[in-house]
């Protein structure tokens, strides 16, 4: 039937049929075909009225698919956390059961016997003949346990027996609720039976971990911080697909107390976490139905607050150990490293704020001399902002602005590594460098900035000018609400009490 007609033996009516696939059958009434009659004996009429019906029959085996697709995983989940409890209940039957031949053994625990004829009468009421048979037969089968008692040996086998039953009920109850194909079916029942030959898969998938990403790159500047929040989601993801446990507060507790580290690094996954679970419980449907009424897996954890594992802050530098790695760096030939020094020293800029600098963005005082230049790109906006320039400063900004057009355009030369940050190879220069002047692991080119902020914070620059000359958000709320901020003469006041003696070897 090519055309989906047919006739009815002894008819002249056209009827429509169409093959429902195996797959959706539950879900469309149990049925095998649809059928429909076009009420017209004109074959020509009936080929136009059947495409209506064709059409309606596609849609709905479409939306029966498409429900299907977006519970996903789950009736394997339910059947697989079933199976686990029926195990869990024979294991508890083997240990409860089982005693040594003497005449002090406890007798067998046969509870479960005792429901059978209240759960047949159940299983009748609600269509559930071939169960409710099955128990029927067990019952008769056993009659005789109430009035003479059970063996060890006996009592295992009907447990066994009798948990295999609940387990295909409840096999059968899931295919209803998730209308599972007679495949999926026969499916559900083995994993009920043996809940090791399915591994519960992550309920953070990659499309949705791709889709929160898109979130994220509207919502945080940094690419490599995004970058970072999305790894680590990942990695939470791919634990709960191996250890084939649920998305909770128990299984997110193991995963921290497996990756060790300091503090700041379980903040750091807790955090992401939290923010992806945020994002896919207002915006990812099949996520919302699943967690709705759930509480977030990764509040409430307690991390490190003593010992080795709450982490430490990096190290500032001493102004006196700034001075030497200068000079080091001098002496070693490492001249854009040296002078990378002492641009941080006098300013207490991120290393990308100044791999960003241009001569354009100078500042001039009336003579037209440089006296500061615009820092437009930075890690948060507070730390836009203009930067005055020490008096010791300006010989070498000058000598830097001379020689842009051989670095792109930009005061230091420098490179793009996959987050674009210009300086990347003076940073691990930098690192190498200190590491062999027996500098601790806390100690990087960061340290700088905390050297030049200590040192103004120690000649008396107070923190209503300080957070505004190394960018940093303001801490009152008067100051930075309605506040525009310290005018650039009280920075140039603040940062000429910065005092460094460098090398000029």
């Amino acid at each position: 039937m090519p055309d989906n007609l047919i006739q009815k033996k002894n008819e002249q009516t056209w009827y429509v049929i169409k093959q429902i696939p195996k797959d959706v059958r539950r879900a469309l009434g149990n049925r095998s075909t649809f059928t429909k009659s076009l009420k017209t004996g004109l074959r020509s009429e009936a080929m136009k009225r059947r495409l209506y019906w064709l059409a309606q029959w596609e849609a709905d085996i479409a939306a029966a698919r498409h429900a299907k697709a977006g519970a996903g995983d789950e009736w394997r989940l339910a059947q697989h956390t079933v199976g686990l409890d029926l195990q869990q209940r024979q294991t508890n039957a083997v240990t409860k059961i089982y005693t040594p031949r003497n005449p002090d053994a406890a007798p067998a625990d046969i509870s479960w016997f005792e429901m059978l004829p209240e759960m047949v009468r159940e299983l009748r009421d609600e269509g559930q003949n071939e169960i409710a048979d099955r128990l029927t037969s067990l019952a008769r089968k056993h009659v005789d346990v109430l009035e003479n008692g059970v063996n060890a040996g006996e009592g295992i086998n009907l447990q066994h027996e009798f948990l295999m039953i609940i387990g295909d009920l409840e096999a059968a109850c899931t295919a209803e609720e998730y209308n599972l194909s007679d495949e999926e079916h026969s499916e559900a029942q083995s994993i009920a039976r043996n809940p090791t030959i399915y591994k519960p898969r992550s309920p953070i998938s990659p499309s949705m971990i791709e889709a929160w990403a898109k979130h994220l790159a509207t919502q945080i500047k940094s690419e490599k911080t995004r970058n970072s929040c999305k790894a680590r989601v990942e990695k939470i993801s791919k634990f709960l697909t191996t250890e084939g446990a649920p998305l909770n507060f128990d299984t997110i507790h193991k995963f921290l107390n497996k990756q060790g580290g300091a503090s700041q690094t379980l903040a750091n996954y807790v955090w992401s976490g939290r923010n992806f679970w945020k994002w896919a419980s207002r915006y990812d449907p099949q996520f919302r139905e699943q967690f709705t009424g759930q509480p977030c897996p990764f509040d409430g954890h307690d991390l490190p607050k003593t010992g080795d594992s709450v982490g430490k802050s990096y190290i500032p530098f001493t102004r006196i150990e700034v001075e030497q790695l200068h000079k080091k760096a001098k002496e070693g030939g490492k001249d854009d490293l040296a002078n990378l020094i002492v641009f941080g020293a006098f300013t207490g800029a991120r290393l990308e704020e100044i791999g960003r600098i241009k001569p354009e963005h100078t500042i001039f005082d009336h003579a037209g001399e440089p006296i500061g230049f615009k820092i437009n790109e930075s890690k948060t906006d507070a730390g836009v902002r203009d930067m005055p320039l020490h008096p010791s400063l300006v010989t070498l900004y000058k000598n830097l602005c001379s020689q842009a057009s051989a670095n792109d355009g930009y005061l230091f030369k420098g490179g793009n590594n996959k987050y674009g940050n210009r300086l990347d190879w003076l940073s691990k220069q930098f690192g190498h460098f200190k590491t062999k002047a027996e500098f601790s692991k806390l100690h990087v080119f960061h340290s700088i900035r905390k050297t030049t902020t200590t040192e103004l914070h120690r000649a008396g620059v107070g923190l209503e000018v300080l957070p505004y000359i190394v960018g940093h958000e303001h801490k009152s709320f008067t100051l930075s609400v309605y506040s525009a901020g310290c005018s650039f003469e009280q920075k140039q006041e603040a940062i000429n009490h910065l005092t460094y003696h460098f090398s000029t070897d």
